[in-house]
């Protein structure tokens, strides 16, 4: 008995290896995420002391635009590629390129009459927006790119060298010419120079068509849920850009990226380790979704409590000597949002899911409530009480009340798409 616990025992480590490995590739993945977003992250206090608090503003008003627009930009091709065959993954990268390149020209158009006009804010806002969102559209493509190439690899050291190499250029930048213009570019410049020295390489496995790839999904219904999430996430500094101005926005978005940076830093590489267990799920049509979610949510939701608890606490006390003087109400803006920015570590990989399983069209339906929902909080809440805290304090506790739905409604996909997977399964298996 006990030789034979021994062979057994010995068999199971001979086939760890392959789940080793994942496991470490994913590890990798984090890691690099995190190295590279903590440089840009490092580089806020840095461009809080260089930049004025207007130019701070208008380059973090361009960023919220650019968030906003990204998921038109590139056409939400970066959900599709990772499932779809050879031929139409190279369709989708080329499609999401192309449109996102489109779109910044004309947003770089639209600056040149406003700056004709007089009204040298908006057009440097647009300026800046038209540099942001590219660098968003190659790293959501390409990064999926590399994902159907399952070269976990080359995405880790993508995500490091472009964190790090960007937030050394936005600080350069910054030295030379400070301004929102130029430390947009720097971010460009970084992520571009990032893509191309790990750019997929072409194999002759990857050429090969896998069984049960999707050739097509609905986009509109993607493109709309992921502009409806981020209008909600962005919509108060918009709304303090345009009512209050650039340096009051500069507070409200400095103080919102701290609060999200512990979602920024790890977020993409949770979104990318999901959908990368997801794929084969779905191309094969096997089940285990639902045990995959349940572990990833588990994880993450304590990580997410954690973090904003953290946050709550550190952001007044450590605003100003992180940021510098003058930034007090950026560390309780940080407070006021650490709990509905940290829970975005739970939500992102979930509902991101439910693109490729067909639900597009109830993740639009549910984000659109969310939407509506946090901007009535805010016009109701400013109307009566006319005080930023209160309103921001109302705002942040309907965002986090919004993830309920979009939680239930990702596990209610995935143990649809468990129960599916099995009955073919079980027909298939059946004399």
């Amino acid at each position: 008995m006990t030789s034979s616990n021994t062979t057994d025992t010995a068999t199971a480590r001979r086939e760890d290896p392959p789940t080793t490995a994942k496991k470490k590739r994913s590890r990798e993945l984090i890691i690099a995420q995190l190295i590279g977003q903590v440089a840009l992250l490092l580089a806020i206090p840095v461009l809080t002391r260089l930049l004025s608090p207007a130019e701070m503003g208008i380059y973090q008003t361009g960023l919220s635009v650019a968030l906003i627009l990204q998921p038109l930009a590139t056409l939400r091709r970066e959900l599709l590629i990772p499932f779809a065959g050879v031929r139409d993954a190279r369709k989708h990268r080329w499609i999401g390129l192309g449109f996102a390149a489109t779109l910044s020209g004309a947003i770089a158009l639209v600056a040149l009459p406003a700056w004709a006009l007089g009204n040298a804010t908006l057009a440097e806002t647009l300026l800046a927006t038209a540099l942001i969102l590219p660098s968003f559209a190659l790293m959501y493509v390409e990064n999926a790119f590399l994902i159907r190439h399952s070269a976990q690899g080359r995405l880790a050291v993508r995500n490091l060298v472009g964190g790090v190499l960007s937030a050394g250029l936005q600080v350069v930048a910054a030295l030379i010419l400070p301004g929102a213009i130029a430390i947009a570019a720097a971010l460009l410049l970084g992520r571009a120079a990032a893509t191309f020295v790990t750019v997929a390489r072409r194999t002759p496995s990857s050429d090969v068509e896998s069984p049960g790839e999707k050739k097509s999904q609905r986009s509109i219904s993607a493109i709309l849920s992921a502009m409806i999430a981020a209008a909600s996430s962005q919509a108060v500094v918009i709304v303090s850009f345009a009512s209050l101005g650039p340096s009051a926005a500069a507070q409200v978005a400095v103080g919102q990226r701290v609060a999200g940076a512990p979602a920024s830093l790890i977020g993409q590489a949770l979104t990318q380790i999901a959908l990368s267990s997801a794929a084969p799920l779905i191309r094969e049509q096997r089940p285990g979704m639902t045990s995959q979610l349940r572990s990833l949510t588990i994880r993450t939701g304590a990580a997410a409590a954690v973090t904003a608890a953290a946050l709550m606490i550190g952001g007044p006390l450590l605003a100003v000597p992180i940021l510098g003087p003058g930034w007090e109400v950026a560390g309780v803006m940080t407070a006021v949002f650490a709990v509905p920015l940290s829970l975005t570590l739970v939500a992102l990989p979930a509902t991101t899911l439910l693109i490729p399983l067909g639900r597009e069209r109830l993740l639009v339906s549910l984000q659109t409530v969310r939407l509506v929902a946090i901007v009535a909080a805010i016009v109701v809440s400013s109307a009566l009480t006319q005080d930023v805290f209160t309103t921001s304090i109302v705002t942040a506790a309907v965002w986090t009340l919004a993830y309920v739905p979009l939680m239930t409604a990702a596990f209610t996909a995935t143990v649809a798409h468990d129960r599916l997977c099995a009955q073919v399964v079980n027909q298939s298996s059946a004399p």
